[in-house]
C-alpha cells in the first residue's frame, strides 16, 4: 500500500455505510478544536454533494458541524472535496476542529 493509498485510507469515512444497509451514507469523524470531542456526520452522497469542475476534487460539500459536549458547544466547518466515487476525501479544509479517521473516532469514544 503507497503512501496516497494509506492517507486515502485515513480519511475515507470508514465503511462508507454501505454495510451497514446504507448505500448512499459516508460517515466523516471530526475532533473539536476547543474540548477534543468527537462527532460523527453522515454526508447523503445523493444530495449533499456538488460536483466541481477544475477543482482538487470531483465533489465537494461543506458541513457545519455542532460540538455536542455540553462543555462548549463549538461550531466546526468543515469543507471536503471528494474523488468520483463519492467515498474517498481528496482534500479537507476545516475550521474550529479536525478530520479524524474513523479508527480515532472509535478509540476517542472508548477513552470517555
Amino acid at each position: 500500500m503507497g503512501f496516497f493509498d494509506k492517507l486515502r485510507e485515513l480519511f475515507s469515512g470508514g465503511d462508507g455505510g454501505a454495510a451497514a444497509g446504507d448505500p448512499h451514507g459516508v460517515w466523516f469523524h471530526f475532533r473539536c478544536g476547543n474540548c477534543g470531542e468527537v462527532v460523527r456526520v453522515r454526508i447523503n452522497t445523493m444530495n449533499d454533494l456538488s460536483s466541481t469542475e477544475g477543482g482538487p476534487g470531483a465533489y465537494y460539500v461543506r458541513k457545519e458541524v455542532m460540538d455536542s459536549s455540553s462543555r462548549c458547544f463549538q461550531r466546526i466547518t468543515a469543507e471536503l472535496w471528494l474523488d468520483s466515487t463519492r467515498r474517498s476525501v481528496v482534500t479537507s479544509d476545516v475550521v474550529g476542529g479536525e478530520l479524524i479517521s474513523q479508527e480515532e473516532y472509535e478509540a476517542a469514544l472508548v477513552d470517555e
